[in-house]
């Protein structure tokens, strides 16, 4: 480390100047190296003071067929390229950032609950105590600032990485193109900008088959 840098604070790095510029703003999910920590669900529900009941972020354990081996598969808002819940929002709430980011205005939402079914992911629920439609938004409020999404930073295995999918030299890019990511339940068409380094079709069925509100603690036994 040179002397310059040991003379600048963690602190001091952040602000609104070293924010990222990105052209499209997305989320690798490697399962090869998620362990099912639950740190990222965890870690959401304190960055945003979600209440009891309601997730952002859920992690599922699947058990593969014909076999006692457990897969975690963490699942979030996928901030699709072509979002169905955007058009389904008969009140205009949700729209989409430069970067691609798909984000719910909470002064617009009136809770008619149209957009969770549009969903093909479930990622989408209405906040018990305000009444309105939440989702994760990829912790703009962090990101704004130059710092990574809450799950990203929490994650100890470095199973989920933040960074511009559009961007051929960024590292998360690369990475996912190494190691031939793809999006989970590609069938819906909605091009997400979050991608899956060893997924499996027994996987996205089971994934598929979930509700927002089927579980209470954010991990889904299945």
């Amino acid at each position: 480390m040179s002397s310059d840098e040991s003379e600048v604070l963690p602190w001091e790095k952040v602000g609104k100047g070293n924010a990222k510029k990105l052209k499209r703003a997305g989320i690798l999910v490697d399962l090869e190296r998620c362990v099912g920590c639950h740190s990222c669900s965890i870690s959401c529900k304190t960055e945003h003071s979600v209440p009891l009941g309601n997730f952002r972020t859920r992690t599922h354990y699947l058990q593969r067929p014909g076999h006692n081996q457990i897969t975690h598969v963490p699942t979030l808002c996928m901030h699709c390229q072509d979002a169905p819940c955007l058009d389904a929002c008969p009140t205009g709430a949700i729209g989409r950032l430069d970067d691609g980011r798909v984000v719910i205005n909470d002064e617009r939402c009136n809770g008619t609950k149209a957009c969770i079914p549009a969903c093909p992911y479930g990622a989408i629920s209405i906040h018990k105590e305000t009444g309105r439609a939440e989702k994760c938004d990829f912790c703009r409020q962090r990101t704004d600032v130059g710092l990574e999404p809450a799950c990203v930073e929490a994650c100890p295995t470095e199973a989920l990485r933040y960074g511009d999918m559009d961007d051929a030299t960024d590292p998360v890019a690369q990475y996912a193109k190494e190691k031939q990511a793809v999006p989970i339940l590609a069938e819906a068409g909605t091009k997400p900008s979050v991608v899956y380094v060893g997924v499996e079709s027994w996987m996205e069925d089971r994934v598929k088959s979930v509700q927002p509100t089927d579980d209470e603690d954010g991990i889904i036994y299945e």
